[in-house]
């Protein structure tokens, strides 16, 4: 394996450099973001009441069996003092979506056990929140694979997870069509077309996820449930009488933009949706009424409406980390870069609910990289560190670098310098107000010999052609102008070449908190 620094190469947002650094000024924005923060202390304060942990335990347990699915193992241990979560979530994208979406999954499988290797008093259990409130159905509803896009179209209405599975059969039918020669995709067709007759997406994508980790032990949850809304009724509550995520985030935006910081996410004056009418809506807090649709409410009718259907009351993007938080006794959150930014700004949210903020770790980053591209790039003359880096910039580079002698327009340079400074004094001997047309004479000089260099330069890269081909090959397989892969490309064919071994070998080189991209050489 060979690992790449992913911070000031992929990632270079301040608030994402500066959170992994201790003593920076994001230190106050946070609770921790390594094992080094948590002790027995930092778990007492997590812990859930008998009474809480009985419910999610209900809860999650019918859930499986709706899917028909035995419940993982270790899920009758959460209705124990003294076990914990570690959880990941992601939108309910198409069989996974991106191969990040893996990534997470595996990411969450090592912490914990790297927790339960340090901390044996305790026991620990990962969890996947599925995003199934989530309506952005373009956000959920493509897969690339082998170059191609595989997608349908559908206007976002309810939350994903209530739609019917058989509209992605679509994008199943190519998926055979493009494994149509291949029979190691067998199993895994099956398990897509098992999944799409589920009764709803939620449940389909608990179905294949808990197939592909069927020896991991992952609890998957869907907290679109009554039940469980119960439980978040005096945060909700809070939201609507106070609306205290946008006050809080708003002050702690203005702190993140007074240390030089930009915000990732501003806050909505009410941070919640309702469903109805087959729709998710945006709760609209205007003049001391909420809109809901069609429908003017005042402050009184919302909360009746709150407690006669919690589960129709829905968060939002900064709303969702303290639902998580209010229901799990979770010690951490894995979660992708952009993710972690926007936690940054929910501390003070937290605080003023009451919950406690989880450990931010950032999700593992995989890439596969055959044998043969690895060598080639050796060959070509470049470091492993380097495959982070532009193509186009790195053919410059070794340009420069191996012909320096024929680029270095050093002395060039110095005579025009000398030229200058002749004919500069010759134009205050005869006239001063010549100077101004010399110097623009002397200017124009400089710009075409920068572009003589230029040419020289060019003429070098159409001569390194082939050798760019090569590298812009290997490069553009890894990521695309700083975008890494994984972000796009879907985990299927390299789970298709190597079935049972694809997740052991993930689980192999994971390093959740090692912040490098870890090429894979198979």
């Amino acid at each position: 394996m060979v690992e790449i620094p992913l911070f000031n190469s992929f990632y270079k947002h301040p608030i994402l450099l500066d959170l992994f650094e201790k003593d920076s000024n994001m230190s106050s924005f946070h609770d921790g973001t390594d094992l080094s923060y948590m002790n027995h202390d930092f778990f007492a304060k997590r812990d859930l009441s008998k009474e809480n942990r009985e419910i999610l335990f209900d809860v999650i347990s019918q859930q499986y069996l709706d899917c028909e699915l035995t419940p993982p193992e270790n899920l009758e241990a959460l209705k124990n003092k003294g076990v914990f979560t570690v959880t990941t979530g992601h939108q309910l994208c198409v069989f996974g979506g991106p191969q990040y979406f893996i990534h997470k999954i595996v990411s969450v499988l090592k912490m914990v056990e790297n927790l339960k290797s340090k901390f044996q008093d305790f026991d620990f259990i990962p969890i996947f929140w599925m995003a199934s409130e989530d309506h952005d159905f373009q956000e959920i509803s493509s897969l690339n694979i082998f170059s191609k896009n595989l997608s349908i179209d559908k206007e976002d209405g309810l939350g994903v997870g209530h739609l019917n599975p058989e509209i992605f059969m679509p994008i199943l039918e190519s998926l055979k069509d493009l494994f149509k020669n291949d029979a190691r995709f067998n199993n895994l067709e099956s398990i897509f077309s098992a999944s799409l007759r589920q009764k709803n997406w939620a449940n389909a994508t608990r179905y294949w996820i808990s197939k592909i980790f069927e020896k991991e032990n992952l609890v998957v949850l869907d907290a679109d449930d009554s039940k469980l809304k119960k439980l978040f009724i005096p945060t909700i509550k809070k939201e609507l009488e106070e609306q205290f995520i946008y006050n809080s985030v708003s002050e702690t935006n203005k702190n993140l933009s007074a240390l030089g910081y930009e915000p990732k996410i501003n806050p909505r004056m009410l941070n919640l949706f309702f469903f109805g009418d087959k729709k998710r809506h945006r709760i609209i807090f205007e003049n001391n009424i909420f809109k809901i649709g069609e429908r003017n409410l005042n402050l009184k009718e919302v909360l009746n409406l709150l407690n006669s259907s919690p589960e129709k009351f829905s968060p939002n993007v900064l709303m969702r980390p303290l639902y998580q938080e209010n229901l799990l006794p979770n010690l951490a959150y894995i979660g992708g870069p952009s993710e972690l930014v926007y936690w940054t700004q929910l501390k003070k949210s937290f605080d003023l609910a009451n919950l406690n903020f989880p450990i931010l770790i950032l999700r593992d980053h995989f890439h596969w990289m055959t044998e043969k591209s690895y060598k080639k790039w050796k060959s070509l003359g470049f470091s492993d560190n380097d495959l982070a880096n532009d193509p186009d910039t790195l053919i410059k580079n070794t340009l420069l670098s191996s012909n320096n002698e024929i680029l270095d327009f050093n002395s060039e340079n110095e005579l025009l310098i000398e030229l200058s400074r002749i004919l500069l004094a010759k134009a205050q001997s005869i006239e001063t107000t010549l100077i101004p047309s010399v110097n623009g004479s002397l200017k124009g000089m400089k710009s075409n010999l920068d572009k003589v260099r230029n040419k020289f330069l060019q003429a070098l890269k159409r001569k390194e052609e082939f050798k760019k081909t090569q590298l812009s090959k290997i490069s553009s397989q890894l990521h695309d102008n700083g975008t890494l892969a994984e972000r796009k490309d879907s985990f299927i064919p390299m789970y298709v070449r190597s079935e049972k071994d694809y997740i052991k070998t993930l689980k192999t080189y994971s390093k959740p908190e090692n912040k490098c991209l870890k090429i894979i050489i198979y």
